[in-house]
């Protein structure tokens, strides 16, 4: 479902033009973006795009959304006063009744939080691969699988993990 409609950028225009994120998207179009249901922002690096989906998420008030230096030292900035200009409009439901709230858990995910978990999950897999292959080496390789999925097995594993997360390679190829 699209619970976003539309999303309007600020007209206005700091006369500090090194001002971020107006410096960033200045005379950028389009200043309205309309949702569907895939909607594809795409453009050279450095154009705005993670800054106007930060702008969103800061607008909508959503998990995710990037501090920016001045939340972390408890004033409004310049980017959450420019998020605060900013519009929205809610879409409609299935039923065609208006949306009046975005759903409670929505969260801004950037993609470099997919590919982190994406190479954690490889990660695992080449290191389940690596202990299963030293306990064949050790023990047969029937008898490594079934200790695995034993729980001194899997409590060696889930040490294996936390170490290979936690710390560097070095010390993690000690424990």
């Amino acid at each position: 479902m699209v619970y976003l409609k539309t999303f309007k950028l600020s007209e206005y225009r700091n006369k500090n033009s090194h001002i971020y994120p107006y410096n960033i998207l200045k005379n950028k179009e389009p200043d309205v973006f309309i949702f569907e249901p895939i909607t594809v922002l795409y453009g050279n690096n450095g154009c705005g795009k993670s800054t106007i989906l930060n702008v969103m998420a800061h607008k909508l008030n959503l998990k995710g959304k990037e501090r920016s230096s001045s939340e972390v030292a408890g004033s409004q900035g310049y980017f959450e006063e420019f998020a605060a200009l900013c519009g929205y409009e809610l879409s409609e439901d299935e039923f065609g009744r208006k949306i009046r709230t975005i759903p409670e858990n929505s969260r801004y995910i950037k993609s470099e939080e997919i590919l982190y978990e994406i190479r954690k999950i490889q990660q695992s897999a080449v290191l389940q691969e690596s202990i299963e292959s030293n306990l064949a080496r050790e023990r047969g390789l029937q008898n490594a699988k079934e200790f695995l999925q034993t729980k001194e097995g899997g409590k060696q594993f889930a040490r294996f993990e936390f170490a290979q997360e936690k710390y560097s390679n070095g010390v993690s190829s000690k424990m």
